[in-house]
């Protein structure tokens, strides 16, 4: 009886049918590939792509408060604003222009209060220009698990004026920023640019050269923005 035992194991094995180890795992690939990746079709792309706020052709309105960094002894505010046009989700054109509010900073008052004098400084006074701006990147984020945050990363470029006590100055502008869309037509925007310009130092401080010209330099301007912006016009996608 133990003789016969081994056979009618051997003839159950033989009976089975094997499935090799590479057909399983090729099954499974190809079925988390299905589920999770595109193959080139459009409509499945799209869905990545989508917009839930989009700004093909609408028109773009922004009120927007600052700090500018242009000189260590002066305190530098800016309130202003910008209108523009967006020709497609990416690309946008604006005008925009703020108006300065300068005032000695507290390393100006330290350096009167010990050494009796003032110091040379050139406040600016308002910027006007127009500005292109490039959403190249587009995303959402999770707020502790509980709210989706939808936000636009962009970079900047524009040309403008700067005005300053000495006079005006032509200015090339360079940022970047991003903006987190609270609405369909209302979002909250924070911009950083870096905008250099030329500018006169008129003497302040000696009797024999009050008034005149004594140095010519670049401001390498560093300005910080924020503020909101509401879109009009346009349709839902």
């Amino acid at each position: 009886m133990f003789r016969i035992i081994p056979s009618i194991v051997l003839l159950f094995a033989m009976l089975i049918p094997s499935v090799p180890v590479w057909a399983i795992e090729s099954v499974d690939v190809e079925a988390i590939k299905k589920k999770y990746w595109a193959r080139g079709d459009e409509s499945e792309l799209g869905v990545v792509q989508n917009r839930l706020y989009t700004k093909t052709n609408k028109v773009a309105f922004s009120l927007l408060g600052g700090l500018v960094s242009a000189d260590p002894f002066l305190d530098v505010k800016a309130l202003g604003g910008s209108l523009g046009y967006h020709l497609n989700e990416y690309f946008g054109i604006y005008l925009m222009g703020w108006k300065a509010s300068a005032a000695s900073s507290s390393a100006l008052e330290t350096f009167e209060r010990v050494s009796r004098v003032t110091a040379n400084t050139n406040k600016p006074q308002w910027y006007l220009g127009s500005e292109l701006a490039a959403s190249l990147v587009y995303g959402k984020l999770s707020l502790l698990g509980r709210k989706i945050i939808y936000y636009d990363l962009h970079f900047l470029a524009g040309l403008g004026a700067t005005r300053t006590e000495s006079g005006t100055s032509l200015t090339p502008s360079f940022g970047i920023g991003q903006a987190i869309w609270l609405t369909h037509q209302l979002a909250l925007r924070i911009d950083y640019r870096l905008m250099p310009y030329r500018e006169d130092i008129v003497e302040k401080v000696r009797p024999s050269l009050m008034g005149q010209i004594v140095d010519s330099r670049t401001n390498w301007s560093n300005v910080v923005t924020l503020g909101a912006t509401f879109l009009l016009g346009g349709s839902e996608q």
